[in-house]
């Protein structure tokens, strides 16, 4: 552009000088000095007009590469020509690593299985643009993230399509806010509601168990009614308890800690699986670390905790199999591994099940609160449990502790 510029300036340098002639009748030599120092302005101007096109660009280009957002850029075949540093920092690719690719390499496959990719290039294709949409994505270390997507068409001075630019926002944290949120209004919520029943149902509960079981004390299991009065009495004691876990989970969990000895509550919970076999075919295989160090626990909570994980080990098993419990420390914190070779638990309901009342049991065979007990405990104790199964293989829980 400075060369044009320059080169038309010296074809119409003669024009100026014969018009300056022959209107103003200046001399020759004042000519050329006019001339020269018009030069001289005029490429003192384009020097000025390139150094603010360049801090222009600059300002602009700095805002992408530097932006917390990912800035990811794409062609018309979907190939990406522009990675930013925000980019790099969310999925943890460098840009040399990603240039050329095809952007569904960050779609996590269940969402490619559902056409995440095809609605993308839709919705841009005919509206020229998406806005706000959330969604998943899967960073280089195999990590599902939460983002929020915006995105549109870019095109050239003859309105020609010649790619798209992607605004990717990492909302994980923002998500994880919202979920706990409304888990303790949930808490809420059910603390007053089953405040209200259990105080309408303990009395007439405690009457019928208590009938039945005075009634009982006469009879034999040959007796006539002995069957049903039995039954009677489980079952408002199901019911008591069911109402117990309500109530426990409602309430704010108070915190005892004295120093336990870990080993010692899983030996006495496997004591009791035979008590919770039902006649199936169970073997209970424990590989316990014995230099164990001694942990602040509240014993109670962290009893019923282990015993929760046990029982739902029991009741994935049809007839026969094994449960294995394990126990090791590292880096301050002590793991409890607990595992079964029962039916697992399908991909989809993993992401459910340490939710209040969700349960994939029968009806009656339980309330959908014990993992929820079991992972509000440990999060009392700055601890952690987490999941691993295989439809038909088998589940293991992985619960953590760490030294106070």
């Amino acid at each position: 552009m400075e060369n044009m510029v320059t080169s038309e300036f010296e074809k119409q340098k003669e024009f100026l000088k014969n018009e300056l002639r022959t209107k103003y009748n200046i001399p020759e030599a004042d000519l050329d000095s006019i001339a020269d120092t018009t030069e001289t302005v005029l490429v003192q101007m384009i020097q000025l007009m390139k150094e603010g096109k360049s801090a222009h660009e600059k300002f602009f280009s700095d805002i992408i590469l530097n932006s917390i957002d990912a800035i990811v850029g794409f062609d018309n075949e979907y190939h990406i020509f522009l990675w930013n540093r925000g980019a790099e920092n969310i999925f943890g690719y460098t840009k040399k690593e990603v240039m050329g690719r095809d952007f569904s390499f960050l779609i996590p496959q269940y969402l490619k299985e559902k056409g995440e990719k095809e609605f993308l290039i839709d919705e841009v294709r005919i509206k020229g643009f998406l806005a706000n949409h959330e969604t998943e994505r899967i960073t280089k270390s195999g990590e599902i993230i939460n983002v929020s997507i915006s995105r549109f068409a870019v095109n050239n001075e003859k309105n020609e399509a010649i790619g798209s630019v992607g605004i990717i926002r990492d909302i994980t944290l923002v998500k994880k806010l919202e979920k706990e949120l409304r888990e303790k209004e949930n808490l809420a919520l059910i603390g007053e509601v089953v405040s209200s029943i259990a105080h309408s149902l303990s009395n007439p509960l405690n009457i019928i168990s208590g009938n039945a079981d005075f009634l009982l004390l006469n009879k034999n299991e040959k007796s006539e009614g002995y069957e049903e009065l039995n039954t009677i009495l489980e079952e408002t004691t199901r019911i008591t308890k069911s109402i117990r876990h309500l109530l426990n989970f409602s309430r704010p969990v108070k915190i005892n800690k004295t120093e336990n000895d870990l080993n010692e509550v899983i030996n006495k919970i496997s004591k009791k699986i035979k008590y919770l076999k039902d006649n199936k075919d169970i073997k209970i295989r424990k590989s316990l670390q014995k230099d164990l160090p001694l942990l602040k626990f509240d014993y109670a909570q962290i009893e019923e905790c282990i015993l929760n994980i046990v029982t739902n080990a029991v009741q994935a098993i049809h007839s026969k199999g094994e449960i294995g419990i394990k126990t090791s420390s590292d880096n301050n914190v002590v793991n409890i591994e607990i595992s079964d070779d029962g039916q697992g638990i399908s991909k989809e309901n993993q992401s459910k099940i340490f939710l209040p009342f969700f349960s994939s049991k029968e009806y009656g065979k339980g309330t959908g609160l014990g993992l929820s007990i079991a992972k509000k405990a440990l999060k009392e104790h700055n601890g952690d449990i987490k999941v691993k199964s295989n439809p038909g293989k088998g589940t293991t829980f992985i619960l953590t502790l760490p030294f106070d």
